[in-house]
C-alpha cells in the first residue's frame, strides 16, 4: 500500500486508485479542472437540456435527491437550465429531523413536483441486517435503491433524462477523466455505488425475502432502457467544488449540521447514522473514515497545505 504525496489517498482506495511519480491518479485527473474550458463544457449541457425538453411528455429530467447540501445545488442548476424536474427520494428511514426538514425545504424552496419512495419495512430491514452480517455495511440496501429507483421512475413515466451531481469515481479517484463525461449505467453502479454488492449479494442464503418485493432494488434491463433515457453527472459540466457549491446552499435555506467527526457540515447533514455507525463501519473495511474524503478535497483544491491536512486528520 503506497500514499500519493498530495493528498491522504492510499492504493487501497475501494475505487481503484494508481499513482505516477507519487502523484495519485485522483490527484492528476483533479488537475484537469484548471485546464477545461468549462463555458464549452456548460454549453454541451445545455444541448442535452435542450434534447431532454424536445423528448419529454411530462417531466423533462429525474432529479435523485436525500434531502443533502448537493441535491439544493444540483436542483438549482437544473432549474436554470430551464428543466421541469421530478425530485425523487429514497426514504433511508435514517434521518433526523434536520435531514427531513432539508428534504421537505428543498421541494417547497424550489416548487418542484417530488416522489418520495418508502420501502416495505419488513424487506428493508431484512436487508440491512444481512448486508451488515456479510460486507459490515448498513447503507447497501439503501444505495441499491437510491440508484436504481431514480431510474425506474424515469422508465415507467418515460422522462428522458436523469440528473446525478457529482461523480465519486471521478472526483475521488479520477478513473476518468472530465472529457470522457461517463453517464449512468448498471455496470457503473455497481463498481462505484455499490462496491461490487448488487441487491443478488444479499439474496439466496442471506435475506429470507420474497423475490417479488427486489424489484426497485434491482437496475432497469439494458434493453427496456435502451438509449431512450440518458443519465448525467452534472460534474462533468461544471467545475466541481464541493465545499463552495454546498455553502452557497445557505442562501436557498439549507441548514448545515455540525458533528464531531468533520469540519464540513453540508455533506450528509440531517443523518442519524452517517457519522456514527456507518463510519465505524467504513473504518473496519477500508482503514479510513469520511474525513480523509474531505481532508483530500479540500488539499485538491489548495484550501489547506499538507500538514495542516495532517493535523486535521489526527484531530478527527
Amino acid at each position: 500500500m503506497a500514499q500519493c504525496k498530495s493528498c491522504l489517498y492510499t492504493t487501497n482506495h475501494p475505487f481503484g486508485l494508481t499513482l505516477s511519480d507519487g502523484l495519485c491518479s485522483g490527484c492528476l485527473t483533479h488537475g484537469e479542472k484548471y485546464q477545461i474550458n468549462w463555458s464549452e463544457k456548460y454549453q454541451e449541457l445545455t444541448v442535452i437540456a435542450q434534447w431532454a425538453k424536445g423528448k419529454s411528455q411530462t417531466y423533462d429530467c429525474v432529479v435523485p435527491v436525500i434531502g443533502d447540501a448537493e441535491d439544493f445545488y444540483v436542483v438549482s442548476k437544473v432549474l436554470e437550465l430551464g428543466l421541469n424536474p421530478l425530485v425523487v427520494s429514497v426514504n433511508s428511514y435514517f434521518l433526523n429531523n434536520i435531514g427531513w426538514s432539508n428534504l421537505q425545504h428543498l421541494i417547497t424552496h424550489f416548487d418542484v413536483d417530488s416522489w418520495i419512495y418508502n420501502p416495505e419495512i419488513q424487506t428493508y430491514k431484512e436487508l440491512i441486517r444481512t448486508s451488515l452480517r456479510k460486507h459490515n455495511h448498513m447503507y447497501l440496501p439503501w444505495l441499491q435503491l437510491h440508484s436504481s429507483f431514480p431510474v425506474h421512475v424515469a422508465k415507467e413515466k418515460n422522462i428522458p433524462l436523469v440528473v446525478w451531481g457529482g461523480h465519486q469515481a471521478v472526483e475521488q479517484v479520477g478513473k476518468f477523466s472530465h472529457h470522457d463525461t461517463v453517464e449512468m449505467s448498471s455496470w457503473s453502479r455497481i463498481e462505484h455505488d455499490l462496491f461490487g454488492n448488487d441487491i443478488d449479494t444479499l439474496m439466496g442464503n442471506g435475506a429470507q425475502v420474497n423475490e417479488r418485493k427486489v424489484n426497485y432494488y434491482h437496475y432497469p434491463s439494458i434493453s427496456t432502457l435502451g438509449k431512450n433515457i440518458r443519465g448525467i453527472y452534472l460534474s462533468n459540466y461544471i467545475q466541481w467544488d464541493p465545499l463552495n457549491q454546498n455553502q452557497s446552499t445557505l442562501a436557498f435555506g439549507f441548514i448545515p449540521e455540525s458533528n464531531r467527526y468533520t469540519f464540513d457540515p453540508y455533506e450528509r447533514a440531517g443523518s442519524s447514522t452517517y457519522y456514527g455507525v456507518h463510519d465505524l463501519m467504513k473504518f473496519e473495511r477500508l482503514g479510513y473514515k469520511k474525513i480523509t474524503d474531505h481532508i483530500t478535497r479540500e488539499l485538491r483544491h489548495g484550501r489547506i497545505q499538507h500538514l495542516e491536512g495532517e493535523r486535521l486528520l489526527q484531530l478527527y
